[in-house]
């Protein structure tokens, strides 16, 4: 069962501007975890212990791999050496008796020797080999573990992501809105514009004068795919703001007209 962090101040960071106050802000670092893995942690524990689990995985088997490198070099360099052409000694194998002839027979034949039962490995034929081999397992096991958190991982991350977007989704949508608001203002103001070029052009003025800005990267304000109509409209449709926002700009005559200014 996911639990959920009661402080929205310790799984959110703020959207909004940054203050100046330094007691607000030492405030702020107080109510905060001070790590990732803690505001994670805060939010769902389980999705915390997995990462904690696959970083320390993941940094445990760049050190085997470091380990390794010049083991199997040395490994490497003795395969071909005169060495590695002797013959090599049989590799003893365990001896187990029949189960069945055993209990039929009971004390009266003695008991396996351990050596027999497992007999020790050969020697190595180097030095570094069995910390290879040791060292080749445990990266295997790494590898193996890190496959099977995968999936748990991801699991684990998309229900942590759900989580904090209802917890953020207020502030969120706050930011949206300054962006609208301001996308809104600055499309008043060039319509504005447009109107006053225009109204100089209707008066047969030569408008070069005022020096008017190139405002054609903003297109046709009135059209559904201009930058600024685009954003607001993407917006609301992704309930961030009420249809109320989308404004109803007209454009006075075609931009191209007001930007040549004859």
């Amino acid at each position: 069962m996911v639990t959920i962090a009661t402080s929205k101040a310790a799984n959110c960071r703020s959207l909004s501007p940054v203050t100046n106050h330094r007691s607000i802000k030492l405030a702020k670092l107080k109510s905060e975890p001070k790590t990732q893995i803690e505001r994670i942690a805060a939010v769902h524990p389980k999705y915390a212990a997995l990462v904690e689990k696959s970083n320390e995985l993941h940094a445990r088997y760049e050190e085997l791999i470091a380990e390794i490198k010049p083991l199997a070099e040395q490994q490497r360099r003795h395969q071909i050496s005169w060495v590695a052409q002797l013959p090599k000694p049989p590799k003893a194998r365990p001896v187990v008796r029949h189960a069945g002839a055993t209990a039929l027979l009971g004390d009266l034949v003695p008991e396996q020797q351990p050596e027999t039962v497992s007999p020790p490995p050969p020697p190595p034929s180097w030095p570094g080999e069995q910390r290879l081999n040791a060292l080749g397992e445990e990266a295997e096991a790494i590898q193996e573990a890190i496959k099977l958190l995968l999936p748990e991982v991801s699991k684990a991350r998309k229900e942590y992501s759900k989580l904090v977007a209802t917890q953020c989704g207020v502030e969120f949508t706050a930011a949206v809105e300054r962006i609208v608001d301001a996308a809104k203002a600055l499309g008043d103001a060039l319509l504005s514009h447009h109107e006053f070029i225009n109204r100089q052009r209707e008066d047969g003025i030569s408008y070069s004068n005022f020096r008017p800005l190139n405002l054609e990267v903003f297109g046709d304000l009135a059209d559904d795919f201009s930058p600024l109509k685009k954003l607001i409209l993407d917006a609301a449709e992704k309930k961030h703001v009420g249809a109320g926002k989308i404004p109803s700009w007209k454009m006075p005559i075609d931009i191209a007209y007001l930007q040549n200014g004859d």
